[in-house]
């Protein structure tokens, strides 16, 4: 019965248009930018460090896909030292939101890796045991740049990213440069 009601409902949307946007935008791939963080916090539950992030973009019509990366890591001199990487694929857009200022708004699906120390204590008898341990899971990263173009070509803004996943919440956020083809309409 439940096929029966999908199928209905993806043949009733099917026979609607919808629009997103009002400009015509030519549907081809193509690159669309370049852009990093080279400085951000990371955390992850009560630990908190430094962390990085790079992604490369290509448009399609007013859609964007990417492939990006992530990175950071705790810096304890006499303790253990927690860290993370993640790879992503994500699927977003880009909205103007002034003349010169820009939101753009990434999900996708990615893989995480966590190395951190885990604790277990009973205090009833008194027991206290701290391990190391990995976490390897497939998340949902979450991003949303915030941007100013300062030239054709390059803006700065804040990016603030967070990993979903079965295992540990992931929150990471800093400085966010972007390097974007000169060609592209909405820059000129």
């Amino acid at each position: 019965m439940r096929i029966k009601a999908l199928l209905f409902l993806f043949i009733f949307l099917g026979i609607f248009n919808v629009y997103s946007q009002d400009k015509e935008v030519p549907s081809n791939f193509a690159y669309h930018s370049f852009s990093f963080s080279p400085a951000k916090v990371y955390s992850e539950n009560k630990n908190t460090g430094i962390g990085f992030s790079g992604d490369v973009r290509f448009s399609i019509g007013n859609n964007l896909v990417g492939i990006g990366a992530e990175g950071g890591g705790e810096i304890n001199i006499l303790s253990h030292n927690d860290s993370c990487y993640e790879f992503n694929l994500l699927y977003g857009r880009e909205f103007q939101i002034k003349n010169r200022f820009f939101v753009d708004v990434f999900s996708g699906v990615g893989y995480i890796n966590l190395h951190t120390t885990e604790t277990e204590s009973d205090p009833q008898n008194g027991y206290y045991r701290e391990y190391e341990t990995t976490y390897k899971t497939i998340g949902v990263p979450v991003t949303i740049v915030t941007r100013f173009m300062l030239k054709n070509g390059f803006s700065l803004g804040l990016q603030f990213h967070v990993n979903l996943n079965k295992d540990k919440l992931l929150f990471g956020s800093g400085i966010h440069l972007q390097f974007t083809r000169k060609s592209r309409s909405v820059y000129e």
